[in-house]
C-alpha cells in the first residue's frame, strides 16, 4: 500500500497562481479538503477539482465599456 502525498494550502495556491486567502474563501464556499488539527491538506484529486472549478466559461456577449447614450 502506497500513501499518496497531501498538498499543503501554500502549495495548493502557488500551483493554482492564487493567493492563500483565495483557496481558503473556496474551502468556505465548500471545496474538499482534509484537516488534521489545524493544518489544511489536499489530495490530488481535490486539486484538480479546485482547478476545474477555477477556469472560467467563455463569455458569450461582448461587453462594451463608456457611457450610454441618451435617447431623447
Amino acid at each position: 500500500m502506497t500513501i499518496e502525498p497531501d498538498y499543503t494550502l501554500k502549495e495548493v495556491a502557488t500551483a493554482l497562481g492564487m493567493s492563500e486567502r483565495w483557496v481558503r474563501q473556496k474551502i468556505s464556499d465548500g471545496a474538499e479538503h482534509q484537516r488534521y488539527g489545524h493544518k489544511i491538506r489536499f489530495s490530488a484529486e481535490q486539486v484538480e477539482r479546485l482547478r476545474a472549478s477555477h477556469t472560467k466559461a467563455p463569455v458569450e456577449q461582448s461587453i462594451t465599456t463608456g457611457r450610454k447614450k441618451r435617447t431623447a
